[in-house]
């Protein structure tokens, strides 16, 4: 039997708060019980709203979007016959409804809820800014998943001045909607007012003295000049690690932080060793907080490791990426990278068995992702191949570099992978047991035409040379000019 909603009010709140705690399985029974009740028995207005909004944040929870759907729909009818003073019901009720459409990919109807609800609580005068800043921060939400970005930025700033009405500017919410708007207006590139963002919400920080929340958004800051300017971000996240490093309060991970955007920005900057010694700087720290097979950790390896074979430093790049790489299974992406990087070094220290083993492993990852037509499924085909080259095991070469041109073939805009890869070709057909010097002259000459496309002067000159030799062993004068011709002309252009 229904209870009267005077005496029901403890029950019906107990009920919500055990839902919105996730409490699923302690009030399944009550539920179906009142869901039973509500077939059964009549009662007000205001029991009947209350009842059908419960039931829809229970199905909602449970993910049932048709039922939660039904009985929010029947409570909002029911809500233009509550009491004021169960307003603040009515709203949950409307954002409730709401957000399960954003939800289930119904972004329209939910933006339809949420402007029913503004128009209800314009029309009484509703005094609750908080409310109104939740609102308008849905809907920024709303019109950013669908596109509308101008729209979102209208709609969080809307929301901000709500917010900063009812809350202070630290005030965990504004917090997260300042954030939430930073990061739309770095999407859009304006980076200005992104940064002003920031810049008010640091000064907030400073009149409350706390000093470790205004080195933040001080790092922060400069987090938003690596788009502007990178000496300027290197100036103000150097600052901002000098204020931290004075608070006895300041966390690791904040200092690893900063230190990681350092070395990102002289990655950037191409100043590569200083880079290394900050990521080296950064591992150092976090290895004293993350276990060792953390995904920043094993991402720092990788860095270190092919930033180390950018400057030469093949031994050391070879460590970090042999160690990265034992860590790095939970990681495909990042492990792809370890496997390419060590494949190059096996190469260069002619340790082919090494290197066709990473490299085979690098393939089957790319199969996986459904990448084989891909230009790095073909570049690492060239590899291998070249790596047989160098052991004369020409029969084997040939096929990985057939199997690379067919892959080629299929992908555009590769017109320099594809004429290397014809040129090798020829190379092999003029070396391998069953020599077919015909063929040899069409790759080369295939091969030349598709790099000449490419306006690579070096590159041609190295293919060039190529050729010139191809055509002085094998004995034909004419061609061999007409390439020398060639020859004379680029060095003479470039010059």
């Amino acid at each position: 039997m229904m209870v009267n909603i005077d005496d029901a009010f403890s029950f019906y709140q107990a009920l919500r708060e055990e839902i919105k705690a996730g409490n699923i399985d302690d009030v399944t029974e009550r539920v179906q019980e009142l869901e039973q009740q509500l077939e059964e028995h009549a009662c007000s207005a205001t029991e009947a709203f209350y009842v059908r909004s419960i039931l829809g944040k229970y199905y909602r929870k449970v993910k049932n979007y048709d039922k939660a759907g039904n009985y929010f729909r029947e409570a909002i009818r029911l809500s233009k016959h509550v009491e004021k003073e169960h307003v603040e019901k009515v709203i949950d009720t409307y954002l409730e409804y709401a957000h399960l459409e954003i939800e289930y990919g119904q972004e329209a109807n939910g933006r339809i809820e949420l402007a029913k609800l503004l128009a209800m609580l314009d029309a009484n005068h509703y005094p609750n800014m908080y409310t109104y800043g939740i609102i308008f921060r849905d809907l920024a939400k709303v019109s950013f998943k669908e596109g509308d970005i101008e729209n979102s930025v209208k709609q969080y700033e809307k929301a901000l001045t709500y917010y900063r009405e009812a809350l202070s500017e630290t005030h965990p919410v504004t917090i997260s909607a300042i954030y939430e708007l930073s990061d739309v207006l770095i999407q859009i590139e304006n980076y200005s007012d992104a940064v002003e963002l920031h810049q008010r919400l640091g000064s907030a920080y400073k009149k409350e003295k706390d000093k470790l929340s205004e080195a933040r958004e001080l790092l922060k800051i400069g987090e938003i000049h690596f788009y502007i300017d990178l000496k300027e971000a290197r100036k103000i996240i150097t600052k901002a690690i000098k204020e931290m490093t004075a608070l006895s309060e300041a966390f690791p991970l904040d200092m690893s932080k900063a230190v990681l955007m350092l070395a990102e920005i002289d990655e950037n900057m191409g100043s590569f060793p200083r880079a290394i010694n900050y990521y080296k700087q950064a591992l150092d720290q976090l290895t004293k907080v993350y276990e060792k097979d953390h995904f920043m950790i094993v991402y720092i390896y990788s860095k270190i490791g092919t930033l180390s074979i950018r400057t030469l430093k093949k031994d050391q790049a070879k460590t970090y990426l042999e160690k990265g790489l034992t860590l790095s299974h939970p990681f495909p992406k990042i492990r792809m990278q370890f496997l390419y990087a060590l494949g190059k070094i096996y190469s260069d220290e002619k340790s082919y068995d090494q290197a066709q083993k990473v490299f085979t492993a690098f393939l089957e990852g790319l199969e996986k992702e459904d990448r084989k037509k891909s230009v790095a499924y073909g570049n690492t085909l060239q590899a291998m191949a070249f790596n047989y080259i160098e052991q004369d095991q020409i029969e084997q070469a040939f096929e990985f570099y057939k199997e690379a041109l067919a892959i080629y073939e299929k992908i555009p805009n590769v017109k320099e992978e594809k004429g290397l890869t014809l040129i090798r070709l020829g190379y092999c057909y003029e070396n391998r047991e069953k020599k077919d010097i015909s063929k040899a002259d069409q790759c080369y000459e295939k091969g030349f035409k598709q790099l000449e496309k490419t306006r690579n002067q070096e590159l041609l000159e190295e293919a060039l040379a190529g050729m010139i030799e191809f055509y002085n062993r094998n004995n034909q004068p004419k061609k061999k000019q007409h390439y020398e011709d060639k020859f004379v002309k680029l060095v003479n252009k470039k010059s």
